[in-house]
């Protein structure tokens, strides 16, 4: 029954609410979140005010620290949501009530759903706002509707990490072991994963060409960091062209990749044509963002939904002693 889910979701939302756990986490992602516009503001500032856009420097840090802190926030929630009650004996009490085992999972996944939202979309903007203070800067109609689409994105990603996990303590009888393999492969997503992909890529194609490295050096010393693709010798574009496709087919397994491909480019930069000697750049629209993008949003989608299927049928299956 729809009741009996929304009291196991009241229930568990207060619990979780008023948890240490819960607002440590929000802690740390906003200290990180404002730190890291500190530690990229000062290197990319004179190219976002070429564009004008000087904001987009801000968003795009936090949006990286995001990527990191809103896996942790699913895993927090989920780990113990069911071996933790297992572990306690509720679990047998609570299924020895008339009520249906389906209303005690959605009952949870209401309730982290609902936390997950409220947490990501206050320390999202509390993050946001406290670093436009600090480095005075103007505020546009647009950016608040990028602000928006990243803190949707950003709750899908902790959510997608929150089912994952709960599927894992669906299946674990000790939140310690389902706390542990959570973490290992946000771990293995977050970072080994980009290393693997390195490691590969050095493997297939060798090392770099030499000629990269003067246009690596060029680029560095164009103002603004902007350089027509004419400057670089045609030998390191096409050394690059692989390696990214290369890279992209590894990380694509990683549900990280395709949110930090749709944030990068939300709140990335588009080159456009060289005009009267000197190089423009302007944000890429939100429409096409989206289309550009649809693969790696459906993904971020479907991935939850996944693992939230599989918790359904562990958990509806299983016996309980």
């Amino acid at each position: 029954m729809i009741s009996d889910a929304l009291s196991i979701a009241r229930k568990e939302f207060t619990d979780t609410i008023t948890s240490k756990r819960l607002w440590l986490i929000v802690g740390v992602l906003l200290l990180f979140s404002v730190a890291s516009t500190y530690s990229t503001i000062f290197q990319t500032i004179t190219a976002f005010q070429q564009a004008g856009r000087p904001v987009a420097s801000v968003f795009s840090a936090i949006a990286t620290t995001m990527a990191y802190m809103a896996p942790l926030l699913g895993i927090a929630l989920a780990f113990d949501a069911v071996s933790g009650e297992r572990e306690r004996g509720t679990l047998r009490i609570l299924l020895s009530r008339p009520i249906y085992r389906e209303d005690v999972i959605n009952g949870k996944i209401i309730s982290a759903l609902t936390v997950i939202s409220l947490a990501t979309t206050i320390s999202s903007l509390a993050a946001v706002s406290i670093s436009i203070l600090l480095h005075n800067v103007a505020v546009t109609i647009d950016d608040i509707a990028r602000i928006c689409l990243f803190i949707v994105f950003s709750i899908v990603l902790s959510f997608a990490y929150y089912a994952f996990s709960l599927f894992i303590s669906t299946l674990s009888n000790k939140s310690s072991h389902s706390l542990i393999i959570s973490i290992g492969i946000w771990i293995f997503f977050a970072f080994i994963l980009s290393v693997i992909s390195s490691l590969i890529v050095t493997a297939v194609l060798g090392p770099p060409p030499m000629r990269s490295f003067q246009a690596f050096n060029m680029f560095r010393r164009q103002p603004g960091n902007f350089t027509p693709s004419s400057m670089f010798p045609q030998e390191y574009l096409d050394y690059m062209r692989k390696e990214a496709e290369i890279s992209s087919m590894i990380q694509a397994f990683s549900i990280n990749y395709h949110y930090t491909q749709i944030t990068s480019l939300l709140f990335g930069y588009a080159t456009r044509p060289i005009e009267f000697g000197q190089g423009g750049r302007t944000l890429v629209s939100i429409p096409t963002v989206i289309s550009t993008r649809l693969i790696d949003i459906v993904i971020l989608i479907v991935f939850p939904i996944i693992f939230l299927f599989a918790s359904y049928m562990v958990f509806t299956r299983r016996q309980e002693k």
